[in-house]
């Protein structure tokens, strides 16, 4: 058994192909339909806070003493939702809006409870504060302010 060995010739050195110049308007088109997209998914995550607090305040005014033990849970999620969507007043210009879900997460501050699970006008409190979630609901155009 023989082995030959070969020699290679030297190949011909590997070039990238030409570049097109780049399409400003499919490129403005991109840009756009990425906005756009990021835009709608935004919107989705904070309908879904909104809903979420709405429940949360509606359940416990529903299930008033046996909510009692969980009171903690409900005063983080709303806290949350109000600090989100207070973030998002100030962010879109909107300083009272802001300032009413300020208000709610210091009022359902977990940390330092200004009131308890315990009375009837603590239940129509707690109904109340559903009240601007929903109403922050039918907010058709929020104008955040990008950089765009």
């Amino acid at each position: 058994m023989s082995t030959s060995v070969e020699l290679l010739r030297p190949q011909e050195a590997w070039t990238p192909p030409a570049a097109k110049p780049l399409d400003e308007e499919a490129w403005r088109a991109w840009v756009a339909k990425g906005r756009a997209r990021d835009r709608r998914s935004s919107a989705g995550r904070i309908k879904a806070v909104k809903w979420a607090s709405i429940v949360a305040l509606l359940a416990a005014a529903g299930f008033w003493s046996p909510l009692a033990p969980f009171d903690v849970a409900v005063r983080c999620l709303v806290t949350a939702s109000a600090m989100v969507l207070m973030f998002l007043g100030f962010q879109a210009r909107y300083y009272a809006v802001a300032a009413v879900f300020g208000a709610l997460a210091l009022l359902y501050n977990p940390v330092a409870p200004v009131f308890s699970f315990s009375g009837d006008w603590q239940r129509a409190l707690v109904v109340a504060s559903a009240i601007p979630f929903g109403w922050s609901l039918a907010w058709r155009k929020v104008r955040l302010a990008h950089n765009d």
